[in-house]
């Protein structure tokens, strides 16, 4: 048996520049998507107790009652369908059979990489079953390639990388602004930050989630996307800015300079509520953080429902009161916490 397994992430700051080859930086969550892979005589998708019997193209159409199942079957589409860019020579013999489990504690659809945490870890768990494995680069940008074709979703580069290497990192998307369709696009420079720290908990940051479950990031980013691509002054000038912000929150991070940090992040929120627009829940929780002493705080990816960070010199005092308001959850960041791990039992 194959064991896959990926954790999501949340954005500090510099999200959602990923999209437009800007910088992130970014930090994995506790919380992890788990697949298991075994043999079996059909082809069968568990997800999430939803289980789906795969026998022809037409079991493989979307639609399901669970978003994850639809991820699964975009992988096994894309896997075996005759679009060949990004596999790298990878070949599903037609007659495979295999039952897939998948489980995940991510909260769904609520801008912590949930559903790109599960496509990797399937794709993982898939191609560890048939004997081939590639290097963590290659497997953030086809997990990209999937997600963006198969599921339709217009996403940076910053959700991919996070939950194949884990840890805290800048992520740098330069020169990946454009040419999507091709395979062979430079790769985003991840930087390892956690070593940075003067100890794994000593990142004072809360992360929180409303419980309300955002769309999908391709209906959040798409409008904005067209309107960068169409040389909007506004947008393009704001998402620089953004870019520019998550390079100098590296700084102030490594520094531990979280007055700074702060500052910063307030600004990264202010320029995505302007140019994006975060829903009126998220705000009101960004509001309550910043008057309950939060140094800086911003939705933790995209601003249709879901999460939000703030940093904060009591970050346990905060959390208390983020949960007296109307947050649901608080999420444990982890800057230790392994990426896209493959273990066979």
């Amino acid at each position: 048996m194959i064991h896959a397994s990926a954790p999501g992430r949340t954005g500090i700051i510099g999200n959602p520049s990923d999209i437009y080859g800007g910088t992130v930086i970014s930090c994995a969550i506790a919380e992890r998507a788990d697949v298991f892979v075994a043999e079996s005589d059909e082809l069968t998708f568990d997800i999430c107790g939803h289980v789906a019997e795969i026998r022809s193209p037409e079991d493989l159409q979307p639609g399901g009652p669970v978003p994850f199942l639809d991820v699964a079957k975009a992988v096994w589409r894309y896997l075996t369908g005759p679009d060949r860019r990004y596999l790298d020579g990878i070949e599903v013999p037609p007659d495979t059979r295999l039952h897939l489990r998948a489980e995940t504690t991510i909260p769904m659809r609520a801008g912590c990489a949930g559903s790109t945490a599960m496509l990797a870890a399937i794709v993982a768990g898939l191609l560890a079953h048939l004997g081939i494995r590639r290097s963590r680069y290659h497997m953030a940008e086809l997990s990209r390639h999937i997600e963006r074709l198969e599921l339709g979703i217009d996403c940076g580069f910053q959700d991919q990388y996070m939950v194949v290497f884990g840890g805290l990192n800048s992520v740098d998307c330069r020169d990946k602004a454009w040419n999507w369709e091709y395979d062979d696009a430079p790769y985003a420079t991840v930087e390892p930050l956690a070593a940075y720290l003067e100890g794994p908990d000593q990142l004072p940051l809360v992360l929180a989630n409303i419980g309300q479950r955002k769309g999908t990031s391709g209906t959040y980013h798409r409008p904005p996307r067209q309107r960068w691509e169409a040389g909007e002054r506004e947008m393009v000038e704001g998402i620089a800015r953004i870019a520019e912000l998550a390079r100098l929150g590296k700084r102030a991070l490594i520094r531990a300079d979280w007055p700074l940090l702060g500052d910063l992040m307030n600004e990264n929120h202010a320029i995505s509520a302007r140019l994006f627009g975060v829903s009126e829940t998220n705000d009101e929780l960004i509001r309550t953080a910043l008057q309950h002493g939060a140094l800086g705080a911003k939705l933790a990816g995209a601003g249709g429902g879901g999460t939000i960070i703030a940093l904060h010199t009591d970050p346990n005092y905060l959390a208390g009161k983020l949960l007296a308001q109307n947050a649901r959850r608080i999420i444990a960041l982890d800057p230790l916490q392994k990426g896209l791990e493959i273990d066979t039992y």
